[in-house]
């Protein structure tokens, strides 16, 4: 069947001399493979930066069901990255991303909010002129919520506790293995139940902005089993310093 979606690149593997496989994430057939022939030929009918980690394509696809490979008859840019790609710490934060939607993403099927959650949220980074350095805590705070295990938010009171395990707030002070500080607590809801306008308008402290990673992908990977852990934070720790 031959459709029309949008997508968004996640990975590409080299193929052969001159062809790779692209992992998308597209709008309304989850995550495909795609075999994208003669992409690394010099005169390629497809440019290889349209293929660029996070790139957010308009494609033709042929959809085949049960087939690992699909493949795609024309794909262009939906969007033309501003300032992504030439700013170190947006590059970075944008690595970071990826790793994290790669690592969460497992489905096979359309799932319009997280796609379009996922496609604004990028266009949003790369119009972000300042105060973007915590852009990737409400991003992966939100992404939670959309793979069905954010915070409990109707839990929250004032001073409460929140617990990594459950995704709850306690009012109870005691403080368990998983239970964070009233400090990161707040945080974590703010993350989960504001806009990221209000991260713009705070200030975090380096050391803030560390711990509060931590624990993000602690949280993820006690909610996702497949979770694996990533590499990209220890980069952008160092470039957001």
């Amino acid at each position: 069947m031959l459709a029309k979606t949008q997508g968004i690149v996640l990975k590409t593997i080299n193929y052969s001399e001159t062809s790779v496989v692209a992992k998308i994430y597209t709008e309304y057939f989850g995550l495909k493979s795609y075999l994208i022939q003669g992409v690394r030929k010099t005169k390629a009918k497809t440019k290889a930066n349209n293929l660029q980690l996070l790139s957010l394509l308009d494609m033709e696809v042929y959809n085949r069901e049960n087939k690992d490979l699909q493949y795609i008859k024309e794909l262009k840019k939906a969007y033309i990255f501003k300032t992504l790609p030439y700013d170190i710490r947006k590059s970075s934060i944008a690595l970071f991303l990826n790793e994290l939607i790669y690592n969460s993403i497992r489905e096979e099927e359309a799932n319009a909010p997280l796609f379009h959650y996922l496609f604004n949220a990028i266009q949003l980074l790369d119009l972000s002129e300042d105060q973007f350095s915590s852009f990737h805590l409400h991003f992966a705070v939100q992404l939670s919520k959309h793979l069905g295990f954010g915070p409990a938010n109707g839990s929250y009171t004032t001073g409460a506790l929140f617990d990594l395990a459950d995704g709850k707030f306690h009012a109870d002070q005691r403080l368990g293995i998983y239970k964070l500080n009233e400090e990161e607590s707040l945080f974590f809801y703010n993350a989960s139940a504001l806009s990221f306008e209000y991260f713009k308008q705070t200030t975090i402290s380096k050391q803030m902005r560390k711990t509060m990673l931590g624990h993000i992908l602690n949280y993820f990977q006690l909610h996702s089993p497949e979770f694996k852990p990533l590499c990209s934070h220890e980069v952008l720790e160092i470039v957001l310093a």
